[in-house]
């Protein structure tokens, strides 16, 4: 071989050695990097551990007192309908006392008003009237 090929033998190998050094270096540099990225998220799981138990009783709150709305909405419901059935035939029971003696009230005055108006006019006057009624229904 000549020196020219032993030279350019040489510079491979350097080169080559020179490439496996700088392979080694990014192994071990990944390397640490690997155990620094998992130290953080070891680290990270130990403190999103109680959160998420936090969350997870947050949310459990949150459903009881969902659940105890919508029973409260329930009841609320279940008594204004209660209160409106109860408004209503109270009001149905006033108008019954209020109209009914009006009602009798009324036909007491009539009855007195026929009354007085039978025993106030003379015979005279109700056979005068009862005259224009004959004249009233005669056709002719």
């Amino acid at each position: 071989m000549t020196d020219a090929s032993n030279v350019f033998l040489a510079v491979i190998a350097i080169s080559v050695l020179a490439m496996a050094v700088m392979q080694i270096g990014a192994v071990m540099l990944l390397a640490r990097s690997m155990k620094r990225v998992m130290a953080i998220t070891e680290d990270l799981q130990r403190e999103i551990k109680p959160l998420a138990a936090k969350v997870n009783a947050i949310a459990d709150e949150a459903q009881r007192a969902a659940a105890l709305a919508t029973k409260q909405v329930e009841r609320v419901d279940v008594l204004m309908v209660d209160v409106t059935r109860r408004v209503h035939e109270t009001s149905d029971a006033i108008h019954s006392l209020v109209t009914g003696p009006m009602r009798h009230g009324g036909a007491l005055v009539s009855g007195l008003r026929a009354a007085l108006t039978a025993l106030l006019t003379t015979r005279t006057d109700r056979r005068f009237e009862r005259d224009e009624e004959e004249d009233a229904l005669f056709v002719g």
